[in-house]
């Protein structure tokens, strides 16, 4: 049997909750920059602010890494947010969007019993395929069926930090800041060169985007990306991910919250349901994960 949990300290539990009302503002404040901006110039622009604060703690890492080292940084870096923004730029609606972000969970599950031959419990298992079922059950809201592309993308993309994810494993005892550092350094080239070969007029939108896109650019490469990134990497080094996972499923919430009072988005019975599922997929992911270290 494994020793007791700790319970959280005060401070812990502040940047805990933290974690998810930043990610949950930065869903919308990211549908604001999309929308003004073209996708793949919105990703650059942002992590270029992450690689100016940042680019100080890069370092090489280990030989025997740089397989799984460059994976991973393809995977979380510019094809993640790649896909997920031009998802978020042709989506009308974000509160789905929200929901199928949460996938990468599940899908770090079914990544981990793939190639690191982890044995996955059934339970883990029924959390996937409910996670997975919620968001496709989304489709049946005649509304987001309309923008059934924008929802794949957006899965596609979660999926892709899934597989992310399981390559981050591989590579134990990388620093957070070189980590980070590295991600901006894989991104802004390479969705500068995606802009300027596939997308038009970024000047011109530069010039005319009103100021709640550039502070919306600065919170998500300074606020979401270094600051939220830094607590949960504190975070999960101290206490089991299946605890502080359920916290960070308020994540969704305060977006859906916040996407009904700014964009004004309509949050159909549907939505509601499909977001439930999924939520309650990831929930009985860390609970098994939980269960499955008691008995460990």
């Amino acid at each position: 049997m494994s020793h007791p949990s700790r319970a959280f300290a005060p401070l812990d539990l502040i940047q805990l909750v933290s974690i998810a009302v930043i990610w949950g503002v930065n869903n919308i404040l990211a549908k604001i920059a999309v929308d003004a901006l073209p996708a793949m110039l919105t990703v650059a622009v942002r992590f270029a602010f992450v690689l100016a604060i940042l680019i100080w703690f890069i370092r090489m890492p280990p030989r025997a890494m740089w397989q799984p080292f460059v994976l991973m940084l393809i995977f979380v870096g510019p094809l993640h947010f790649g896909i997920q923004y031009t998802g978020l730029k042709l989506a009308t609606d974000i509160a789905p969007m929200v929901v199928a972000m949460q996938l990468w969970a599940p899908a770090s599950v079914v990544f981990a019993a793939l190639l690191l031959k982890e044995v996955v419990s059934p339970l883990r298992w029924a959390g996937v395929i409910v996670a997975f079922l919620g968001t496709a059950s989304m489709n049946f809201d005649p509304a987001v069926f309309a923008q059934g592309g924008a929802l794949l993308l957006v899965s596609l993309a979660s999926v892709s930090y899934g597989l992310g994810a399981v390559m981050v494993r591989k590579i134990a005892g990388m620093d957070v800041w070189a980590t980070q550092a590295w991600i901006a350094l894989a991104i802004v080239p390479t969705m500068l060169s995606a802009s300027l070969l596939f997308e038009t007029d970024q000047i011109d939108a530069m010039m005319h985007a009103p100021l709640i896109v550039w502070a919306a650019l600065i919170f998500g490469g300074l606020v979401s990306s270094i600051v939220a990134n830094a607590f949960l990497f504190r975070l999960v080094q101290k206490y089991e991910v299946s605890r502080t996972t359920p916290y960070l499923l308020m994540t969704p919430v305060i977006s859906f919250a916040l996407a009904a009072l700014i964009l004004h988005n309509q949050i159909t019975p549907q939505i509601m349901l499909g977001a439930a599922l999924t939520i309650g997929g990831v929930l009985l992911v860390a609970i098994a994960e939980r269960r499955f270290k008691a008995v460990a």
